[in-house]
C-alpha cells in the first residue's frame, strides 16, 4: 500500500519534474539529446515532449513540441510563450493528423517505455511521413538491465511513469520486426558522479526509406 501511494505522488507531473532535476536526468539529457544533430538548425518536430523540459536544447531550430497530455502542452506554451520560434501541440498522432510537416528533424525521445510493443513500430511509421526525405529520426530510450542496475537505478525504474522499460535486446526486437533504415547506434551511459545513477539509453538514429 505505501508502495502504490509512493508511486501515485511520484508521478504527479510537477513532483516527478523536481525528481528528474534532483537526480540530474533533465540536466544530461539536455546534453545527450542535441549532441546527436549534425545540424544544429532546421525544423524539428518533438514527439512526447510533455511540459518542455528539454525545449531549450533546440532554441536554434524552428521548434514543434508535441504531446497527448493537454494539461503539460498547456503548461509548456504558458512556460515558452515568449519563444516565436516554439509551437505546441496536444493531439495523437494515431488519430489526428498533425497541421505541419516536412521535418528536417524528429526526436522521438524517453517516450518509448511509455508505449506498448505494438504502438511503437506504428507511431514510428507515421512520424517517418512527416520527414523530408532527407531528414532523421532520433529514438532514445532508457533501457533496463538484469542483473547489472544498482539499487538506486532499479528503483528509480520501479517509480517511473512508463510501464514499458525494456531491456537491450527487447527494445532490439522491436526495430527487427520492421526493416527501418537504422544509420547509427549507440549506447549513451548515464553519469555515475551524480546523486543516483540513472537507466542508460538506447540511441537510434532513422532515415525514411
Amino acid at each position: 500500500m505505501l508502495r502504490k501511494i509512493l508511486i501515485k505522488i511520484a508521478n504527479i507531473p510537477i513532483v516527478w519534474n523536481i525528481l528528474q532535476n534532483v537526480v540530474g536526468a533533465n540536466q544530461w539529457k539536455l546534453v545527450v539529446y542535441p549532441s546527436v544533430f549534425e545540424n544544429q538548425n532546421g525544423k524539428l518536430l518533438d514527439f512526447g515532449c510533455s511540459i518542455g523540459n528539454t525545449t531549450p536544447a533546440f532554441f536554434n531550430f524552428d521548434y514543434i513540441g508535441l504531446d497527448v497530455d493537454s494539461e503539460a502542452i498547456l503548461a509548456a506554451q504558458k512556460r515558452y510563450a515568449q519563444h516565436t520560434n516554439v509551437k505546441f501541440y496536444a493531439l495523437d498522432i494515431t488519430k489526428t493528423k498533425l497541421p505541419e510537416k516536412d521535418f528536417d528533424h524528429i526526436l522521438f525521445a524517453t517516450a518509448g517505455h511509455h508505449i506498448p510493443d505494438t504502438e511503437i513500430t506504428l507511431i514510428i511509421d507515421i512520424l517517418l511521413t512527416y520527414l523530408k526525405p532527407t531528414g532523421h529520426l532520433h529514438f532514445f530510450d532508457i533501457f533496463r538491465q538484469p542483473g547489472v542496475d544498482g539499487f538506486t537505478t532499479r528503483l528509480l525504474t520501479r517509480f517511473d511513469q512508463g510501464k514499458f522499460i525494456r531491456t537491450l535486446e527487447q527494445n532490439e526486437n522491436i526495430f527487427a520486426s520492421k526493416k527501418y533504415h537504422i544509420t547509427k547506434k549507440k549506447i549513451f551511459y548515464s553519469p555515475d558522479n551524480w546523486l543516483i545513477k540513472q537507466q542508460d539509453m538506447l540511441y537510434l538514429c532513422i532515415q525514411p526509406q
